[in-house]
């Protein structure tokens, strides 16, 4: 009859610690999906700056027109192509990307589909 009881207390014990450790995980779940290759560029020329010597372009259209005289010309926002189905995410945090204009880069994110915008968690330059 012990023996039942512990075997009782030790399983509810057991389901108990279970439980709590599936709702930590609940509570915080990790942001970062799954990694994808692409290149970095600006929202107005899209794929067409998908190759290497577009740098100074890219920042250029960052940064808008008025640094270069041409005033009429907005700032652009920063975006990844992705690879494999050349789909143009904008990236929503800019700042994760800033030192890789128009560069072939595997970022690791959350992509919001709705808004077409990724979250960039990880940046680093692709293998060659």
């Amino acid at each position: 009859m012990i023996r039942g009881r512990i075997a009782f207390l030790f399983l509810l014990v057991c389901c108990l610690a279970a439980l709590g450790s599936v709702s930590a995980q609940q509570r915080s779940p990790s942001r970062a999906g799954p990694s994808r290759a692409g290149w970095i560029s600006d929202e107005n020329c899209g794929a067409q700056h998908t190759k290497p010597g577009r740098a100074d372009c890219v920042q250029k259209c960052w940064r808008g027109g008025a640094s270069v005289g041409h005033p009429e010309w907005k700032p652009q926002r920063a975006v990844f192509i992705a690879d494999d189905d050349r789909a143009v995410w904008i990236v929503d945090n800019p700042q994760a990307v800033a030192d890789f204009p128009a560069a072939h880069v595997v970022v690791v994110g959350q992509l919001d589909s709705a808004k077409k915008t990724i979250h960039v968690e990880k940046v680093s330059p692709a293998a060659p």
